[in-house]
């Protein structure tokens, strides 16, 4: 047989391999193409008594409809405060294991999410995803290198902080011994990309980043783009200070008597439209059917008298800054095609599952460079299975906490949920059950005293038949008390101190155009 010219042969070699690549190139482009949008929106220190399908007096027709055509989390966990529940979110671990265990990375200090920590946007990056963020960031700032666009987000539009002036779009830090500004340094917290945004003084934010939202939405629709999106929506939305136009006030008028609660109620009908304009504007553009909608609170709702505020996790005990039920579980659902209508899923859950389950639900790569405390629920959860693969939830350990802080308005000491028992120590308050608009007076049951060990106050309950922990059992169950106790032990071996929470004087607006920026140079950072 006649051999080809050496030049046709390799030119037909050339051409294989063309095809071949073009249609590895297909398959794959096919693949992304077929992959699921997602929608992760967190509300902030939002109360399990805070949403019309929780029963609560705050109409929320919105996320009723959305939760009712999906399928609610029944016993979801989320840590006490801010920051920890938006760590577990994003990298599927525990805050113990990078140091956040005391309370949240404070406005002004050289703290943040450890630059070695995998986010979930970074994963979806990979499997072709396009990330997008807008709203709360609060995983510290102190560094460039520290902020969403330096950590797998392609835009950011938001606020660095933990809260701010919902119209002024301004913060604050606590430095009593600041030489120049006294006890408290203040700036604008607003940010397009990289740039502060001066131009939204007077702007509401729930609404400016609802349409902040609905921008991306629509330019990913039209930009011809196979990537599926992933846009994380995090409001500042219930959180302090109590602000909102008051048409959304004048709603409750004749139906909520309580001024604290009004206004709340307020905040969360605002919230609920918003909500409402991102979904429908995801259904005008075609991407509605295709996508996954994660919603979660943060957090309890907070109901200390003296930060007037409303919110409600009645009939649950306790608060915000707690361990109780209250304070740790959260109004979520999820909604798409690939799930049950109107279904519940009743499985044990907590907020670092949310990281690898979105991941299984966009077929991205599950290989993890740390190892991941949240555990794959996408097959249980869409076959509405009701057996959940986790048994064990570590709510906090703090040994670094001084003896005393469970009154002091911090986040406790340590709670540990293991199958259907639930042991705290030194849980923190308020520790009451608070009805909604009242939170002066709370249930006449008698609250118990729990055993003493080692000068700390322990708890055990049964969330599965007592929710609401009325009941405490540790004195008729030592052995479980024990065994939970070791349990915790071994938790304490793996956490990691949480650096100084001391507000750093370079860090003060004034020296940045009245603006909070990272201060710090990316070369002297080490996390």
């Amino acid at each position: 047989m006649q051999c080809l010219p050496a030049t046709k042969h390799f030119g037909i070699i050339f051409l294989v391999l063309c095809i071949a690549a073009r249609s590895h190139a297909s398959r794959l482009a096919a693949v992304v193409a077929d992959r699921p949008h997602i929608l992760l929106v967190v509300a902030d220190d939002l109360g399990w008594n805070d949403v019309g399908w929780h029963g609560s007096d705050i109409r929320t027709p919105v996320l009723d409809s959305l939760a009712a055509a999906g399928t609610t989390l029944e016993q979801y966990y989320v840590q006490p405060v801010c920051s920890p529940t938006r760590t577990s979110l994003l990298t599927g671990r525990y805050p113990m294991r990078y140091g956040l265990l005391h309370h949240v990375y404070p406005t002004g200090a050289r703290l943040g999410l450890p630059l070695n920590e995998t986010l979930l946007p970074e994963k979806l990056n990979e499997a072709g995803y396009q990330s997008h963020m807008i709203g709360k960031w609060h995983l510290g700032f102190y560094t460039w290198h520290h902020t969403p666009t330096f950590r797998g987000f392609q835009s950011f539009y938001g606020f660095y902080g933990g809260a701010e002036d919902y119209y002024a779009h301004s913060s604050g830090a606590g430095l009593s011994s600041h030489p120049n500004t006294g006890s408290r340094l203040s700036g604008l917290d607003l940010r397009n990309q990289t740039s502060a945004d001066f131009n939204k003084m007077g702007v509401y934010s729930t609404p400016l980043f609802a349409s902040e939202a609905q921008r991306i939405i629509r330019n990913h629709a039209v930009s011809e783009s196979d990537s599926p999106l992933f846009l994380y929506l995090a409001f500042q939305a219930v959180h302090s200070p109590q602000e909102v136009p008051q048409v959304y006030v004048d709603q409750y008028k004749n139906t909520i008597s309580d001024m604290n609660r009004r206004k709340f109620a307020g905040m969360v009908s605002c919230l609920d439209e918003a909500i409402g304009n991102v979904t429908n504007t995801m259904k005008e553009m075609g991407l509605w059917k295709k996508t996954l909608m994660m919603f979660t609170t943060d957090n309890g709702g907070p109901v200390h008298t003296f930060s007037a505020i409303g919110a409600s996790n009645w009939p649950l005990r306790g608060s915000k800054h707690t361990l109780w039920e209250g304070g740790v579980r959260g109004s979520a659902f999820l909604h798409g095609p690939m799930l049950k209508k109107g279904t519940k899923y009743t499985g044990l859950m907590h907020a670092t599952d949310i990281f690898p389950t979105l991941i299984a639900a966009a077929g991205a790569n599950t290989n993890h460079t740390l190892p991941l405390d949240g555990i794959n629920q996408y097959d249980h959860i869409t076959a509405v299975a009701n057996t959940s693969p986790r048994n064990e939830i570590l709510f906090n350990y703090d040994p670094f906490a001084p003896h005393g802080i469970s009154n002091s308005g911090c986040c406790g000491y340590a709670g540990l949920r293991q199958g259907e028992w639930k042991l705290l120590v030194d849980p923190g308050g308020p520790d009451g059950w608070y009805q909604p608009g009242n939170t002066s007076n709370h249930d006449t049951h008698t609250i118990p005293e729990g055993l003493t060990i080692k000068n700390r106050t322990i708890y055990l309950f049964n969330p599965v038949v007592d929710p609401t922990e009325h009941n405490d059992v540790s004195k008729d169950n030592p052995e479980v008390v024990r065994k939970l106790m070791d349990r915790l032990e071994e938790y304490i071996k793996q956490s990691v101190p949480q650096g100084s929470q001391k507000i750093d004087p370079e860090s003060d607006p004034s020296k940045h155009n009245g603006v909070w920026t990272p201060w710090v140079k990316d070369t002297e950072s080490k996390v």
